[in-house]
Order: C-alpha cells, then sequence, then structure tokens
C-alpha cells in the first residue's frame, strides 16, 4: 500500500481490496475513538489496544512507511532523469484504471454520466488553476494531506495523484528524501524547515484519514454508484498532468510559478520525446492493472 500510495495512479485502497484488508481496515481506523478510550478503566492498556485493533494498525502503517521512505528516493531521481518514461507508465497505468472502472463500476444511465461529467470538469479546472510553486505555504500542505489521504480508503483513487494535481507531490518527495539525509548530515536550520513541512502535511493526514474514513463508509453505503462516478471523473479530468510530454507556458512576472502545458511528441520543447520508449512504458503500465486484477481474483478462489 505504502508503494502503491506513492505511485501517482495507482491507490493504495486498490492494494487493501486485493490483499484482503480492506473492511479491516475501515473498522481499525473507525475504532479510534474516544468513545472507546472510556474502556480503558476496566480493560487497562492491553485491553485497549486489542479494542483498537492496535496490532494490525501498527504493522499495516509500518510497512506502509517503510514502503514509502525506501521508494521515495527512487521516483524522485526518475522524475529527474527519466520523466518521458515514468510519466508514460502513469499514463498507461491511469488510462486502463479508467477503462476498467467504467466498465465494472459505472452505472450506465443518465445521472452517472452526470456526476462523472461534473467530476471530470472539477478535476480538470483544478489542474489549470494549480501550478507547481517552491513556496508552498504550510495550510496548503495540511490541505493537501487532508484530501491526499482519501485514497488510503477509496480503491481507484490515487493519493499522490491527488497531490500531484494539487501541486504539491514533488515537494513532498523531496522533503522526505532531504528528512532521510538529515539523518548522516543533520542542519538545524534544514530540520527546522522540513520538519514544519512534512508535520504539517502529516497532521493534515491524521486528521483526514478519521474524519475521511467515517465519511466516505457512509457516502459509499448510501451513495455508492454517484460516488464511483464522481471518482471516475476526477481522475480522467486531471490526464492532461500525467501527459508526458509538457512544455513550459511563458510566465507572467518572475514571481509566478512555472506552468506546464501537454503538447504532441512533435511540438515536444524538451529534447528527444522518446517516443518508443514512451509508448513500451504506456502498454506496460496498461497491462500491470490486469496483472492485479488477476491476482485479486487469484486470491478470492
Amino acid at each position: 500500500m505504502g508503494a502503491a500510495d506513492i505511485v501517482p495512479g495507482v491507490s493504495g485502497g486498490t492494494i487493501a481490496l486485493i490483499t484482503g484488508v480492506y473492511k479491516e481496515l475501515l473498522e481499525s481506523i473507525n475504532a479510534l475513538s474516544w468513545q472507546n478510550l472510556k474502556y480503558f478503566k476496566n480493560e487497562g492498556i492491553k485491553g485497549i489496544w486489542k479494542r483498537l485493533k492496535g496490532p494490525f494498525l501498527l504493522s499495516l502503517f509500518g510497512g506502509i512507511l517503510t514502503s514509502i521512505l525506501l521508494f521515495s528516493r527512487i521516483l524522485e531521481w526518475l522524475f529527474v532523469h527519466e520523466p518521458i518514461g515514468l510519466w508514460s507508465f502513469f499514463l498507461g497505468l491511469l488510462l486502463a484504471s479508467i477503462l476498467f472502472l467504467i466498465k465494472t463500476e459505472l452505472h450506465y444511465n443518465a445521472l452517472s454520466f452526470l456526476y462523472l461529467f461534473f467530476g471530470a470538469l472539477a478535476s480538470y479546472l483544478l489542474t489549470q488553476l494549480m501550478g507547481v510553486s517552491s513556496d508552498t505555504p504550510l495550510w496548503y500542505l495540511f490541505f493537501a494531506g487532508f484530501i491526499g489521504i482519501s485514497a488510503m480508503i477509496l480503491p481507484g483513487l490515487s493519493g499522490a495523484y491527488i497531490l500531484f494535481v494539487l501541486g504539491v507531490y514533488q515537494t513532498v518527495m523531496t522533503n522526505l528524501r532531504i528528512a532521510q539525509d538529515l539523518l548522516m548530515d543533520f542542519d538545524k536550520e534544514v530540520f527546522f524547515k522540513i520538519g514544519s513541512e512534512l508535520g504539517v502535511f502529516i497532521l493534515g493526514i491524521l486528521v483526514g484519514i478519521k474524519i475521511f474514513a467515517k465519511f466516505l463508509s457512509r457516502l459509499l453505503k448510501r451513495y455508492p454508484n454517484h460516488t464511483i462516478a464522481v471518482l471516475i471523473g476526477l481522475m480522467l479530468g486531471a490526464l492532461n498532468k500525467v501527459w508526458p510530454w509538457q512544455n513550459p507556458v511563458p510566465k507572467t512576472n518572475e514571481d509566478s510559478p512555472q506552468l506546464m502545458e501537454a503538447a504532441l511528441p512533435q511540438q515536444f520543447k524538451g529534447g528527444d520525446p522518446e517516443i518508443v520508449k514512451a509508448v513500451f512504458l504506456m502498454v506496460v503500465g496498461f497491462g500491470l492493472l490486469f496483472l492485479l486484477e488477476k491476482s485479486k481474483r487469484f486470491i478470492k478462489k
């Protein structure tokens, strides 16, 4: 789940479904409440730990954190040295996810398509308004963590993808890498800067996961078809952000963030468009989703 959550296009919730821990994950998160803590007097720490499903949550989130720390450096290197190949893989993965969800989850009626359209429109407008800024305010990092954690709860929706759409994905990945470097080469000033940014981001995650677990559980139970349609629309509308060939948009002034716009390979201004590599990795990404789905069916059997 940790590896999935840092890759734009793969949902940690999907991995939870495939591995059969999705239901227990929702139940465990919902168990973290003040109501359960009142049993401390009679049951003690051991009883509360069991009631809150502590062993499950500790092992699951320990694995997630370990995976994030291991893979964040690799992905950051790929962003710099192999951007076209990386985004081609993500694009193939996302296209397959969208087609799969449309085929298996979307109800073919006017209302569902209307929700899908509004989800796609909202997502597309968001990608046009948000640009990657070198100076991301702390309140925005809290908001990004709060929204991005929904991927751990909802199969089919990528939290890393949301962070990318919001313009903070590379900021978070870079901060994770710097935080690991501080263990070997400590710098007090850098520690406070990175610590405050990651701390606020993690706080957004903790608040978001508790709220979303209960809210989304109810939403999926009451309005499953409409919710799924909006989620598919969100993924569909933001596809332009994962397009491998992006050209910089001329800045209106020096202080404005650098925006990018999708372009055809022959119009790409960043050097060799690497079309053969791009197509190959799109196919690999596209096929990966079906391998995941086959493994899910195998586990069910």
